[in-house]
C-alpha cells in the first residue's frame, strides 16, 4: 500500500477525552459535551443575606468631676483641660493662683586658669653679689666676668674707667683683637649708670685698646631658705 492511496479522503476526526490533560489544556469539559452539568441553571441558589455595617454607638460624655474623683468637693471655677491650656500659654495667661515658672539661674562663665609656676619648696630672698674686675687690655688673655648660674636674675655692668672703653661677649672667642677692639657688645666709657642685664650665662671681657679698665658687677641672686 502506497501513499497515494490516502489522497483525497477526507480528515480522520479528533477524539479528545474532555477529563484528559489534553482536554482541560483547550478547555474541554463533559458538561459542553451532552452531559447533565451537576449544578442546575437556571434557578436560584440559597446564600447567606448580606451584611449591614453598624457604626458603634457614641456614648454621652462624662463629667470630668464625677465618683472617686470629686472626694466630695465641688468642681473650680476650670477644669482640668482648661488649667492645662492656661499653663502652656504665657506669663499673662496664667491665673493669679497658679505658680509662674521658675526662672532658671543664670549660667557660670568658667574663668581660665593658667599655671605659671609650680609651688613647693621653702621661701625665697633677693640678694646681690657685687664685685670689682680689672679687665686686660686689647690682644691679651680675656677674663671672666661672671660665670653661669640658674638662680641668678640679672647681671649689672659698670665701666669705672672715664678714658677707655671695654668689650664683652658671651664666649672668649667672640672678642677680636686689634686696633680699636672688635667682637661682642661695648662698654662705654664715662658711664652713668649700670648696665642691666637678664642674663644666666657667662660674660667676658677686655679693653678695647691698649689700657687696661675697671669693671664692676653686681650678680642678683633668688636664694632660698
Amino acid at each position: 500500500m502506497g501513499r497515494a492511496r490516502g489522497k483525497g479522503q477526507p480528515p480522520r476526526p479528533v477524539t479528545v477525552d474532555p477529563d484528559s490533560p489534553e482536554g482541560r489544556d483547550i478547555g474541554m469539559s463533559k458538561r459542553t459535551q451532552g452531559v447533565p452539568a451537576p449544578i442546575p441553571g437556571g434557578r436560584p441558589h440559597l446564600s447567606n443575606p448580606p451584611t449591614v455595617r453598624h457604626e458603634p454607638p457614641i456614648q454621652a460624655p462624662r463629667g470630668e468631676y464625677r465618683g472617686v474623683n470629686a472626694h466630695g468637693v465641688p468642681p473650680d471655677s476650670h477644669t482640668t483641660r482648661e488649667r492645662a491650656d492656661l499653663e502652656r500659654g504665657g506669663a499673662n495667661d496664667i491665673k493669679p493662683h497658679l505658680p509662674a515658672p521658675r526662672k532658671l539661674p543664670e549660667p557660670i562663665i568658667p574663668v581660665p586658669v593658667y599655671v605659671v609656676e609650680r609651688g613647693g619648696g621653702g621661701d625665697t630672698y633677693l640678694t646681690a653679689a657685687p664685685h670689682s674686675i680689672t679687665v686686660p687690655a686689647n690682644g691679651g688673655e680675656p677674663v671672666r666676668l661672671c660665670g653661669r648660674s640658674t638662680n641668678r636674675s640679672r647681671v649689672l655692668l659698670f665701666n669705672e674707667d672715664s678714658s677707655h672703653n671695654a668689650r664683652f661677649a658671651q664666649r672668649p672667642g667672640d672678642l677680636i683683637s686689634g686696633a680699636g677692639g672688635a667682637g661682642g657688645a661695648l662698654l662705654p666709657k664715662a658711664m652713668t649708670s649700670y648696665l642691666a642685664l637678664t642674663c644666666q650665662d657667662e660674660l667676658w671681657a677686655w679693653s678695647a685698646d691698649s689700657s687696661v679698665v675697671a669693671v664692676s658687677i653686681i650678680q642678683e641672686f633668688e636664694q632660698t631658705t
